[in-house]
């Protein structure tokens, strides 16, 4: 699998020029960490026996001009980087691409500490060369996403952002949690000024859903409420002196009855019939939201139960955010990738 190179989605003068010196500043930190290594295994005794062996002129050339004078060599490097860094810095202020113009450095630190030419300080310049082809990546310019290199890159960037991004939000979460718990203002200005300036959208959402669940809930059991009608006036009469007075009546008295029942039902029925539809009406939707309104003010009159409502469903709330956070999605990919292949 070979890098895909689409300089087309390259636009002219200033994207043309940062892309030759990324490709530059690519080659000089790989040619730069070549020569680190290789300084380092020059200092191991059979890495110098061999090549004073095999290639006594080029062991006497790099002992005597390089290795004597690494730390030269490699501030000419340095020089390089803090040049290019410099240029960058200016054009992000010039651009406006960070909220302050201090900013680049401390989103940059690897580039800035690699820099700092000390032992395991100097490694942090493979992350310069990393994140050179991240960009590149970015914009369309090279596309590495189908080669080994460029897929071990993605896999463990992702992992890497996935892993510091969640314990940085859990912590987050944790430290809202205790404030939470431990009687925060944050409490009263989530009730002032998150939950009163939308009270209106709150109330008019709630009246539509009771609107609509009174109609749907109604139809549904509109007949077995007329049942529970009959049931009501059978067991009145039955148990009631002037019901059995009625009963008593010979002939009539069964009629009597039948009819009363069969009017109770009927009148019961046109009785919710009509309190339904004047509810899910929306013409008497001001008089539903006014309800509500009153109600709400009437909770926040309660000011300690309100506030320990809020507190325990805000907890439950950031704590599930917490668990949700806590699934780490990489390894999820990874056993879905097995499975996959597997089958």
């Amino acid at each position: 699998m070979k890098i895909k190179l689409h300089p087309e989605k390259l636009k002219p003068n200033l994207d043309s020029l940062g892309f030759l010196i990324d490709l530059f500043m690519i080659t000089l930190v790989i040619a730069n960490l070549g020569l680190i290594l290789f300084d380092w295994l020059f200092q191991v005794s059979l890495v110098e026996n061999l090549l004073a062996t095999h290639t006594p002129a080029f062991h006497s050339f790099y002992r005597d001009t390089i290795h004597a004078d690494f730390l030269f060599y490699d501030l000419c490097f340095v020089a390089v980087y803090l040049t290019e860094f410099t240029i960058r810095w200016i054009v992000a202020i010039a651009r406006g691409t960070y909220h302050r113009w201090f900013f680049y450095p401390f989103a940059h630190w690897y580039d800035l500490l690699g820099c700092i030419p000390v032992g395991s300080f100097r490694w942090l310049r493979i992350l310069r060369v990393v994140n050179l082809l991240f960009r590149l990546q970015r914009m369309g310019i090279i596309d590495l996403s189908q080669t080994w290199l460029g897929q071990t890159l993605i896999k463990y960037y992702n992992i890497l952002v996935e892993e510091v991004s969640d314990r940085v939000v859990i912590n987050v979460l944790n430290g809202a949690q205790r404030e939470v718990d431990g009687g925060s203002p944050l409490l009263h200005r989530i009730e002032n000024q998150v939950l009163v300036p939308r009270q209106a959208s709150l109330v008019h959402f709630v009246a539509e859903r009771i609107a609509a669940a009174t109609r749907k809930t109604h139809s549904e059991y509109r007949d077995e409420l007329a049942g529970y009608f009959a049931h009501l006036t059978d067991e009145a009469i039955t148990r009631t002196q002037a019901g059995k007075r009625l009963a008593a009546i010979p002939v009539a008295g069964p009629r009597a009855i039948a009819l009363l029942g069969d009017a109770v039902r009927e009148t019961g029925s046109a009785f919710v019939d009509q309190l339904v539809d004047d509810l899910s009406s929306s013409a008497n939707r001001p008089q539903l939201e006014q309800l509500l309104h009153d109600v709400l003010d009437a909770a926040r009159g309660d000011g300690e139960r309100l506030d320990d409502l809020l507190r325990d469903t805000l907890l439950d709330i950031l704590e599930q955010i917490k668990q949700q956070v806590s699934v780490q999605q990489w390894k999820l990919a990874e056993q879905a990738q097995d499975l996959e292949n597997k089958y």
